[in-house]
């Protein structure tokens, strides 16, 4: 247990100092290449506010590539002062090292997902936002804009009933609808134009109504009404989709949102890689330490601190383009987005076994 303690320790000082340096140093190059863009009144206290966001935003994406470097670091350490030597003179294998390294990996990662959750998702908004309205370039402020408008276009799951609902009304409902009744040829066959429509039970209640039912013929029959009741099969809350990145929305937010848009007939791929992907990010630590800690220990290794960096840099990169990868061809629809997910976690699982195995 004293052992335990005594690494866990070292590898946990490592990993929080090379958090910061790595932080530190992407902050310091993003304000260099930006710097042009500060400006106007009070612009240094938006400075400060966006980079205070940017840094929890950065901290959790880095955070794979801090227990990298703060594992082999920490076993290079150990390494140097001759205690891994000793540690082998007594029989003890790497995984008497391994072991309170990656409960650190495993504490660590879990702790940045939840950071994320709680502050990181409403940080990356903020961020994004400031640097869209606050310090405008080109058409930043447009696109920003556009991605925070609620969404008025729905389609039913069946892709028989198009909504089109203008604003939202106190107390449920919009201020304005229509809806489009389609046959399966994808032709108009009924479009109902309202005022204001509000859920009632079993259906929603449409106020000052124009019915219009497209006959074989070519004619058009026009209905009006004061109010007309309609067993529309969706209920107000299949209209509650949330604007914005799947990034920026709160786990339960996001898994609510995965329903509400597979009920409705929405792409949901992007949401649900964003899903598995907080996941596999609060574990996808630990098999990348196993590849650090197998590199460090191997026999025959030269150097320390030096190497250890340049071989986590090197793990990172790997890490990083496999999760690219895996990436693009969720978002393409080529792989499940659950597959494209974890699929980095395994293969770095299987690699990081095997090395260790062969430190052995």
């Amino acid at each position: 247990m004293i052992l335990f303690r005594y690494v866990a320790a070292r590898a946990l000082f490592a990993t929080v100092a090379a958090l910061a340096g790595v932080v530190a140093i992407y902050l310091s190059v993003d304000f260099v290449d930006n710097a042009s863009a500060f400006t106007g009144d009070g612009w240094g206290w938006a400075v400060l506010e966006l980079y205070a966001n940017k840094s929890v935003v950065v901290a959790y994406q880095t955070a794979p590539a801090a227990l990298l470097l703060g594992a082999a670091i920490a076993a290079s350490g150990l390494r140097q002062t001759r205690e891994w030597t000793a540690l082998r003179s007594v029989g003890l294998g790497p995984w008497r090292l391994a072991a309170p390294i990656l409960a650190v990996a495993l504490a660590f990662g879990v702790g940045m997902a939840v950071l994320n959750d709680f502050v990181g998702v409403r940080s990356a908004e903020r961020a994004e936002e400031l640097q869209a309205t606050r310090f405008q370039r080109g058409g930043s402020a447009r696109r920003w804009a556009a991605l925070r408008q609620p969404k008025r276009w729905f389609r039913s799951p069946d892709g028989r009933r198009i909504y089109h609902l203008r604003g939202a009304l106190a107390g449920g409902g919009f201020e304005g609808a229509t809806v489009l009744e389609v046959t399966p040829e994808f032709a108009l066959a009924r479009r109902v134009d309202a005022a204001a429509m509000r859920p009632v039970a079993g259906g929603w209640l449409l106020a000052d109504v124009e019915d219009r039912t497209f006959l074989p013929d070519g004619t058009v029959r026009l209905e009006r009404a004061a109010e007309r009741r309609y067993e529309f099969k969706e209920p107000p809350e299949a209209f509650a989709l949330v604007p914005g990145r799947p990034s920026q929305l709160r786990l339960g937010t996001l898994t609510g949102q995965i329903r509400i848009r597979r009920e409705l007939g929405q792409r949901v791929a992007d949401f649900e890689l964003e899903r598995h992907g907080r996941g596999a990010a609060a574990l996808i630590g630990i098999p990348a330490v196993l590849v650090a800690l197998a590199l460090a220990l191997r026999p025959g290794r030269r150097g320390h601190v030096a190497a250890a960096v340049l071989e986590a840099v090197g793990v990172s990169l790997a890490l990083w383009s496999a999760q690219g990868v895996a990436l693009a061809m969720g978002l393409s629809g080529r792989v499940p987005p659950g597959v494209a997910a974890w699929a980095p976690f395994v293969l770095f699982s299987v690699a990081g076994l095997a090395a260790v195995r062969r430190v052995r």
